[in-house]
């Protein structure tokens, strides 16, 4: 029986500086060359996920963008994407719009991920979009007006603030036809994300396709935040670090270690021993 790995990264298999451990590096890498099938799931781009993991040798497509983007690491290139129509963008715009927000608007063209924007409103915004031009080289366009049918495929949304400023704007997104969104906080400011994608897209939905893909029997998932609810639903096994939220823990399977104990990669390694020896 073959059994895919998935994690999350920040706040679970990242730990509080948004790091892979030294220990999680290693043992994940021993794991590997024994047969463990891994992969992740996040919010992440390929364009944040990459550098952080050269040291882990990753040999499976990943799901990101909350299951926006299927991406091989190993051939380098976008095996899925999920758009969304320029009908939605254009209604996405008008809302933010009426509450004088700007959000980052994402665009894939022949496997290059673009970010859009038309202004930075918040300390929060501005210093996301500072943190990955300067250490992951994100292309990051500041535009007069958001084009969505220009080149590209129009792929996702992502804004940041203090909760109470964007909480109305989550209730408009969720009556718009053809888009699902997660609203969370973040984990390293205190303020919250709200992105948006294609409905019925999610970590669960990568997590699918990566399982046909494989041809895996089952699927064993870490998470710590809401956007992992999904796939806790979809997994055959699902477990929270200390650390998560309660909705969450609610839902797992079990709980394990903080993502600063590298709660993750150890439970990893005790489970894939003991499967290789029954």
């Amino acid at each position: 029986m073959k059994t895919l790995y998935i994690t999350d990264l920040d706040g679970t298999f990242l730990n509080s500086s948004a790091k892979v451990s030294e220990a999680s590096a290693k043992i994940i890498n021993s794991l590997i060359e024994k047969g463990l099938l891994f992969s992740i799931a996040t919010a992440r781009t390929y364009a944040t996920v990459v550098p952080l993991f050269r040291n882990v040798d990753l040999r499976l497509p990943l799901v990101l963008m909350n299951g926006v983007c299927i991406y091989d690491p190993v051939q380098k290139k976008t095996l899925r994407i999920h758009e969304m129509s320029p009908e939605t963008g254009k209604e996405v715009e008008a809302l933010f719009s009426r509450f004088g927000k700007a959000p980052l608007f994402y665009f894939e063209q022949n496997g290059k991920m673009s970010v859009h924007y038309v202004k930075l409103d918040n300390k929060y915004i501005e210093a996301y979009v500072n943190e990955r031009e300067a250490f992951f080289n994100k292309e990051f366009l500041l535009v007069p007006s958001i084009s969505f049918e220009g080149p590209g495929s129009f792929v996702y949304i992502v804004m940041l603030d203090k909760k109470e400023k964007l909480e109305k704007i989550h209730e408009g997104m969720l009556k718009i036809k053809g888009l699902s969104c997660n609203f969370y906080q973040d984990n390293y400011t205190g303020c919250y994300f709200l992105e948006a994608m294609k409905d019925n897209v999610n970590k669960a939905s990568g997590a699918l396709e990566l399982k046909n893909m494989l041809g895996v029997d089952r699927i064993v998932a870490f998470g710590d935040n809401v956007n992992d609810i999904p796939l806790f639903k979809l997994a055959d096994e699902s477990y929270a670090v200390e650390n998560a939220c309660d909705e969450l823990k609610a839902i797992a399977t079990g709980v394990i270690g903080s993502n600063d104990s590298d709660a993750v990669a150890r439970f990893i390694s005790k489970r894939f021993l003991e499967e290789r020896q029954n």
